[in-house]
C-alpha cells in the first residue's frame, strides 16, 4: 500500500497533486447519478425529517458507506493503511456519544468546541486504531468517511508528509452541509479532535 521509493522533493509532490485531481475528476465523471442526486437533496430532505440528530446522522452515514464503494477504485485507501488515524479528526459531541456505546470506552466531557493546529496530532494514532485497523470501523466518524487519497499510494499520507501541501480530496456537498447542520444543532455546537473525547 505504502510506495517508500517516492523521492521527498517539491516536483514529486507537484506530480502526486495532479495525478490525485485527475483521479478524483475521473470519479466524479464516473460517479453513479443517483447517488450524486442523493448526495445534492439529503440536506433538504434532512431538515424536514422529524427524527432525532442521531438518526439523521446514521442516513448520512449511510450515504457515505455508498460513496466508499464506488470511490474505491481511484482511492490509495484500504484495510491496513492507516496513516489518516495519525492525524487531526474533527468530530462532533454526538459522533463521540456514538463511539463511547460502541467501544465502550468512557467518553471525557467537553464542554466547548475545541480547534487545534494541523499538525498537533501529526503522528498520534486514534485511540480507536488497533494493529494499524480501525476498531470502530462500522461507527467511524465523518470526517474519516469523507477523507480518501486520490493518489495511487499512501505515500504523502504519512505523519512526516501531510501537512506538506493539499491533496485533492473529496467534497460531497450535500452530505458534509447536512452533517454540519446537525453539529450545530448539537449541545457542543461545534467540533473537537477525537483525542479529546477519548484521552489516552
Amino acid at each position: 500500500m505504502k510506495d517508500n521509493s517516492v523521492p521527498e522533493n517539491s516536483s514529486a509532490f507537484e506530480e502526486a497533486k495532479a495525478r490525485a485531481r485527475s483521479r478524483l475528476t475521473e470519479f466524479l465523471s464516473a460517479m453513479p447519478k443517483d447517488l450524486d442526486t442523493r448526495d445534492d437533496v439529503i440536506a433538504e430532505q434532512l431538515r424536514r425529517d422529524n427524527s432525532s440528530a442521531k438518526s439523521k446522522l446514521g442516513k448520512i452515514y449511510s450515504l457515505m458507506t455508498e460513496l466508499s464503494q464506488a470511490v474505491k477504485p481511484y482511492v490509495a485507501c484500504g484495510k491496513g493503511c492507516s496513516d489518516c488515524c495519525k492525524m487531526n479528526v474533527s468530530i462532533s459531541v454526538i459522533e463521540a456519544e456514538r463511539l463511547s456505546v460502541v467501544s465502550g470506552k468512557t467518553m471525557a466531557a467537553v464542554k466547548h468546541p475545541v480547534r487545534h493546529p494541523e499538525e498537533e496530532f501529526s503522528g498520534v494514532p486514534c485511540p480507536f486504531l488497533v494493529e494499524e485497523a480501525c476498531s470502530v470501523y462500522e461507527a467511524r466518524p465523518y470526517a474519516c468517511r469523507a477523507h480518501y487519497s486520490f493518489d495511487t499510494s499512501a505515500y504523502w499520507c504519512h505523519p512526516e508528509r501531510s501537512n506538506e501541501g493539499e491533496m485533492s480530496l473529496l467534497q460531497i456537498g450535500g452530505a458534509r452541509q447536512a452533517y454540519d447542520e446537525i453539529v450545530v444543532s448539537s449541545r457542543l455546537r461545534g467540533f473537537a479532535d477525537i483525542r479529546d473525547f477519548f484521552p489516552e
